[in-house]
This record gives C-alpha cells, structure tokens and sequence, in this order.
C-alpha cells in the first residue's frame, strides 16, 4: 500500500480520549508532525529590518499585504522565533502536511508541532489550552470558550466524504439514493442484488453478495455528515430509528462493522469484498477507491470530484461556524456529501509575537496555502469562506484586548 503523507483519519471522543490507528505507513511519526515553517518578512520600507517585539498593547501596525495572504504584514512585532503547536482532526493532515511544508519553503523562524490525533483531542486540547491551535470536522457549539477565553473558528479546508465499496465486477456506474443507503445501514438492505439498489443501477450487474456495512467506531465529522443527509433525504425509516439531529457518533453502531478513524474504515473496505463504507475523500483518492454516485437535492447522481465538493460550499450563504453544514446543498453538479473544516485558535493570545505567528500562517493556509487541495483530494476555500476566514482572523487580540491585526 501507498505511503501516505501522514495519517489520514479522525475521532470526536466528547471525552477527549485519544485514538491511534495505523494501518498504512504514515509520514507522520512518534505521534506529531514538526513542520518548520516562517513568518512573512515585515515591509516597514525598503531595506527596514523588523525590530524587536515592544512592549506594546496598539494594534499591530502595517503598511502593506503579506504576500499570498489578505491580513497587512506586521511591521512591529516580528519575533525572530515562535513555536506553535496544534492537535485535531487527522482527516487534515495530508493538507497541513503539504501546506506548512511549502509555507517553510518561502519562510523561517517558527516550528509548527501538529498532532493529528482526532478532531477531539483538537477540541480538547485547544479548550484545556495546552496547544495553540485545534482543528477539528465539526465547529464546537458557538459562542465557544475554553479555559483561557473565547476561541475564534476558521475554515481552513473543504473535503468531501466518499461512499467507497468493494464489489467485484462492479468497478464504476453505482448509483445509492438517501431511502437506499439508509436501508442498507439499517440493516434492512442486506444484499447487492436487492431490489431497491437494482432500481436505481438497471445497467449494472449486482452480485448476489452480501452487504457488510462499515462505520466509525469512533466519534467522527464524516460520520456526522453522512448521518445529516439519511436525515435529509432517508425517509422516516432513518429519522425514526435515530432521531432528527446529526451526531458525530455513529446512531446504528448494531449494524455492520465499526472501525477506527479513515484508515481503520478504509483498510477494511479493501479487503473486504461485498464492503461499503464512510471516508474522507482525500484518503479514498489515494487509495484510488471506487465511489458511489450519491443522489443531491436536484436529483442527479453525483460522485465525489474536486468540482463537486467546491459547489457545495460556494452555494453555502451566511457561512459561519454555527452555519457550517453544507450537507445536500442546491445545485444539480454539487456533491451531497461536504465539509470543511476548522482551526481553532484563542481569541485573546496571551503572547502577541505567537499570535502574530499564528494570524500570518492560517491567513496564508486559506489562500495561497490551498493551491495544493485539488491534488491531495480536498477542493480550494471559496472565497466565501476565505472572507469568513479573513475576518475571524481580524478578531485575535493581545492579552489587554487589543487588535493583533489592523486588516
């Protein structure tokens, strides 16, 4: 199997337990990625060179943009070194791997330790304070506050999440619609050739096989995103067995097989014949899985594709972290199946050169950072949610409340 570029996968244990699962060989080891990367060179005037973080509580000053970013670059506080570190969600890892690699490329100074360990130990780790960033599938309840104050939610990454299977002389053209998938994980659709799957795909030879439903056994946003739409579209079969609010636990753990994170789901869905399950889309593309054709809210069927999973974000109105679900949204070439995710980080930073550091690499991540989505599987931030991003970002301040950014 492939060596990935880092451990693909999530948890959203409420209780901040951490889950590990290796199936493929990650990059990542020892449990974090340590990632060099720097901040953008301060353009006071030709030939100027930064000076010493003062001791100041004003409004970082600034004279022009930092290159490939939209915040102005700081022109008083420009530490010569930071560390940051970050714990969430492993379904992004691929991304911040590439991203923070070619961010060192172009800048020095400051190390990014990035831990990902699930999107719960994301959320719990940056609400206990002990790293400076979380990440995590599933924005936390807004207003949202830890330990140390109020945390900002960015929109970092847009995914999709593929419906893969395993069924031998069915390598493309399966078509699943909302009644169908919630039967099959149900447990109520329990073979290939059943009547219902064999409506919608007359042109395909189903095998008399049996269905082996995969989930997460851990808590997860792909999970949650596919329990969203049987709750949209699977009929009052769905919503009666498990209610009419999303969960990040899987409602029907009875049915089929639970496994842990993307790459435990993953790695049983390839070798296992008759399998189908939940993924982040970026690990099925790797693993050059087959998908399904899922049916959207205009009534096409619509695989998961870098342009598919970006309409279903650039339709998104009003985006915001406590108007995130872009699940089924309009439009008959949008993927069903969306997400994005989100970095957390603390309003109040209780150092101002970190969270310049901090400001000047996620401004950078959600611009020129998502060159590289469409390669890895994730889609680029449309620039609704690159102005979401843009504006979050403007709201960190110092410890006495002041603005670290000027815009």
């Amino acid at each position: 199997m492939p060596e990935q570029a880092g451990s693909i996968g999530d948890t959203y244990n409420r209780n901040g337990s951490e889950t590990r699962h290796r199936h493929w060989k990650p990059v990542v080891r020892g449990g974090f990625l340590a990632l060099a990367v720097g901040l953008l060179a301060s353009a006071c005037g030709s030939g100027t060179k930064a000076a010493t973080p003062p001791a100041t509580t004003n409004a970082v000053k600034c004279t022009s943009s930092a290159p490939g970013g939209v915040l102005s670059t700081a022109c008083d506080t420009q530490p010569a070194t930071a560390q940051l570190t970050g714990a969430g969600a492993n379904s992004i890892s691929p991304f911040f791997t590439r991203a923070f690699f070619d961010y060192n490329k172009a800048n020095s100074g400051v190390t990014v330790n990035y831990t990902p360990a699930g999107s719960s130990v994301g959320v719990t780790d940056i609400e206990q304070n002990t790293v400076q960033f979380g990440d995590s599938e599933v924005p936390i309840p807004v207003p949202a506050s830890g330990s140390a104050g109020s945390i900002l939610q960015i929109p970092v990454d847009l995914g999709g999440v593929a419906l893969s299977y395993n069924l031998p002389g069915v390598s493309t053209g399966l078509k699943l619609d909302g009644p169908t998938l919630a039967g099959i994980f149900l447990g109520k659709i329990t073979k290939w050739n059943d009547s219902a799957i064999a409506a919608l795909n007359s042109k395909v030879k189903l095998p008399d096989l049996a269905i082996v439903a995969v989930h997460r056994a851990d808590s997860s946003g792909p999970g949650y995103d596919l329990d969203q739409y049987l709750i949209d579209t699977g009929g009052s079969a769905w919503t009666t067995a498990v209610g009419t609010k999303a969960s990040t636990h899987w409602p029907v753990a009875s049915v089929g097989v639970g496994e842990q994170l993307n790459t435990g789901l993953a790695t049983y869905v390839q070798q296992t014949a008759g399998a189908l399950g939940y993924v982040e889309f970026a690990y099925a593309l790797e693993a050059k899985f087959t998908n399904v054709a899922v049916k959207n809210k205009s009534g096409a069927y619509v695989v998961p594709t870098q342009a598919s999973i970006a309409a279903a974000a650039s339709a998104t109105s009003d985006l915001s972290a406590s108007n995130f679900n872009i699940v089924d949204g309009p439009g008959a070439a949008t993927y069903p199946l969306a997400n994005l995710s989100w970095t957390l980080i603390y309003q109040k930073q209780s150092s101002t050169p970190v969270g310049v550091a901090l400001g000047h690499l996620f401004d950078w991540v959600t611009t020129t950072g998502q060159q590289q989505a469409g390669a890895l599987g994730y889609s680029p931030l449309p620039p609704n949610a690159v102005s979401l991003a843009h504006q979050t970002l403007l709201q960190m301040q110092t410890s006495t409340g002041a603005p670290v950014f000027t815009g």
